[in-house]
């Protein structure tokens, strides 16, 4: 059977994969501006701009549908930028921001699959989009296990 695509399915399966990128990139951001650690600051600043090519492939698309992108709220921004900042202030080794990372694309990967999956009718182009952005993240994943596993340099740095 076709598998019969909607706009309303693709507008908003293109708006969450919008919003999801605009996410990790401002937290990228933020974590960031935040250290000067350098072992995970080149991958950071990799990814953020791997997250950058996903945004304008969204607005691409957006534009040539003659979409209307929706972004994070103010609400949504200020309490992302409030919890990084707070939770640098915690500890700010190479372990703990891997483990926030990790946290972030785990929620990011949910958002994604539970918006496939109720966008199922979504137009080909989005759905795609959406799944190559997830197995990006998956990827992410893997990379942030691995910085787990760098020791602090001074051990009291990075007990919790």
């Amino acid at each position: 059977m076709e598998k019969i695509c909607t706009k309303d399915d693709s507008i908003e399966l293109l708006n969450e994969i919008y919003k999801n990128v605009k996410m990790a990139t401002q937290s990228l951001e933020n974590v960031l501006t935040s250290i000067k650690l350098e072992d995970i600051t080149v991958e950071l600043s990799k990814e953020s701009t791997e997250y950058n090519i996903f945004e304008k492939e969204c607005i691409m698309i957006a534009n040539s549908k003659d979409y209307n992108l929706k972004d994070n709220n103010i609400i949504q921004k200020t309490q992302l930028w409030v919890s990084i900042k707070l939770n640098m202030l915690a500890s700010a080794c190479t372990q703990h921001i891997a483990e926030m990372l990790l946290i972030g694309t785990m929620m990011g990967i949910i958002d994604l699959v539970k918006a496939v999956t109720n966008y199922e009718n979504a137009d080909t182009e989005i759905m795609n989009l959406a799944n190559k952005l997830i197995e990006y993240e998956r990827n992410n994943i893997d990379t942030f296990f691995e910085y787990l596993k760098v020791k602090p340099k001074d051990k009291n740095q990075c007990e919790e």
